[in-house]
């Protein structure tokens, strides 16, 4: 064999496994991209993916993916059926998400949960003024669409307070400030964003502590992707500092208080 053939032979073996590692690593980049099934509400600052501006949510989702070589799109999808999402779509992952959002234990045992991402209050918003007021004149509640009040289940069904519900958290505050409605159940680092949209302080309303009201958690949540989920968490546990500044960064109502 002379040595012009040995090059051409090594050549053509290297230019093979060259090939190959690229094959193979193209087959891995792709195992690595996901879809991060997300609601499809504007829930600034907590979360918003129609757009490219930054939130809670995306920046933490992002820098988790980036730490561990992973690309996430994100999907937004109607609320509708919100428990069926990882059932029903083409998605490999959903946020945000929580255990208690499921009362069917057979379909909640399907999910693999993390921890929690980030803590918040759920209660009732009022402005200051309707603290003076008796209780028994609250009388009608907003919402978002899909966000269905668990806490006034019985007064609704009753009839004794009637349920607003709208697309937009924006429309919902201003329906607030005008008073036509006693009270609105969206989160209040959100109710505080739209506030100062519409040039009025955050000052101006309250969580009425005189109804029932709960401190509860997002979650990422996996039916195929469990392994993700436990990498997940070991990022949320090495990265506490990262947790605290973005709760200061996006102006997170601190729900502390709402444990006393």
């Amino acid at each position: 064999m002379t040595t012009l053939t040995k090059v051409n032979r090594i050549f053509k073996t290297s230019h093979f496994l060259f090939i190959a590692l690229i094959l193979f690593f193209n087959q891995k980049l792709k195992a690595q991209e996901f879809i991060i099934g997300v609601e499809d509400v504007y829930y600034y600052p907590l979360f918003e993916f129609k757009t490219k501006r930054e939130t809670y949510a995306k920046e933490l989702l992002n820098k988790f993916a980036a730490s561990r070589g992973y690309k996430f799109t994100y999907l937004p999808l109607p609320i509708k059926r919100f428990d069926k999402w990882l059932l029903e779509e083409k998605i490999d992952f959903k946020y945000p998400d929580s255990s208690r959002w499921y009362p069917d234990p057979s379909l909640k045992s399907k999910y693999t949960f993390s921890q929690p991402t980030i803590k918040l209050v759920a209660g009732t918003t009022v402005l200051k003024s309707f603290l003076k007021q008796n209780t028994s004149e609250f009388t009608s509640l907003g919402t978002l669409l899909g966000f269905y009040p668990t806490t006034w289940i019985e007064q609704i069904k009753s009839g004794d307070v009637k349920l607003y519900e709208d697309v937009s958290t924006k429309i919902l505050v201003r329906q607030l400030l005008e008073k036509n409605v006693d009270g609105i159940d969206i989160e209040p680092s959100v109710i505080s964003y739209y506030l100062k949209e519409l040039g009025e302080s955050s000052d101006i309303v309250t969580i009425d502590k005189r109804f029932r009201y709960d401190v509860y958690a997002f979650h990422f949540s996996t039916i195929k992707y469990p392994k993700v989920i436990k990498e997940f968490n070991e990022f949320l546990n090495t990265n506490k500092t990262l947790l605290s500044e973005l709760n200061r960064k996006y102006n997170i109502t601190d729900y502390k208080p709402y444990l006393q």
